[in-house]
């Protein structure tokens, strides 16, 4: 009887760097066992030996989109005052979604997925935001993208955490995780309009003039001002 193919790191390396590629260039609906197979030059046997199935590979492959984009935000996170981290980390949020269109999609559909499939016991949910992480994904490649989902957008919490400690933004040190929210929420709010292509048409339908770049800045600047500790009138203390 033959023994087992046996499939080392090597392989499982090169499974997801093939796969990460056909999901750039392709979309993720252009990755299947076989294609992934023949590109890697092995077999689908490798794929449920090193993964356990496509839904666990996928699943590994959002965690590794989510650690490179927070690797990006990272970069940015640590230089100047807390108002103007914020700014950067912005700029490098929608920078990387614009550079990774497909990737950020599956970001948002898996990762989003999984925090709703995830979600406490209880509590509210859209009926339409049905859980798009696979389910029969084990929970080691589950765990691993909420904890890189988590990791990605801790800078935005860090900012905000410094901008109340020093006065920067006003309201209590555990509005922090609320602030980051509403600011990425935000974000993601423009770049996936401008990532399917409708930010500009309805903006000039609108009777704008802003392109997407002045808009977003533009919007980034009144949602910073409107966070931000506003300077006592001269007659305060009169």
């Amino acid at each position: 009887m033959p023994r087992p193919r046996r499939y080392d790191a090597a392989v499982r390396e090169r499974l997801l760097k093939d796969a990460a590629m056909i999901a750039a260039t392709e979309g993720p609906l252009a990755l299947s066992a076989r294609r992934l197979a023949t590109q890697s030059g092995t077999t689908t046997a490798a794929i449920y030996t090193l993964f356990g199935g496509m839904d666990s590979l996928r699943a590994a492959l959002t965690a590794q989109a989510l650690q490179d984009l927070g690797s990006s935000l990272e970069a940015v996170a640590k230089d100047g005052n807390p108002a103007d981290r914020l700014l950067a980390l912005a700029h490098a949020y929608r920078t990387w979604a614009l550079e990774h269109p497909n990737e950020y999609r599956s970001i948002l559909s898996d990762a989003l997925g999984l925090a709703v499939r995830r979600a406490p016991a209880g509590a509210p949910r859209a009926a339409a935001a049905a859980p798009t992480v696979p389910i029969t994904a084990p929970d080691v490649f589950l765990d691993s993208v909420d904890e890189a989902w988590h990791v990605s957008l801790a800078p935005l919490s860090e900012a905000f955490e410094a901008g109340l400690a020093d006065g920067t933004f006003s309201g209590p040190a555990s509005d922090a995780a609320a602030l980051a929210v509403t600011v990425w929420a935000s974000l993601h709010g423009i770049v996936s309009l401008e990532l399917v292509g409708v930010l500009d048409p309805t903006l000039a339908r609108l009777g704008g003039d802003a392109g997407a770049d002045r808009f977003f800045e533009d919007a980034l600047g009144r949602l910073i001002a409107g966070l931000e500790v506003p300077a006592p009138s001269r007659g305060a203390h009169a």
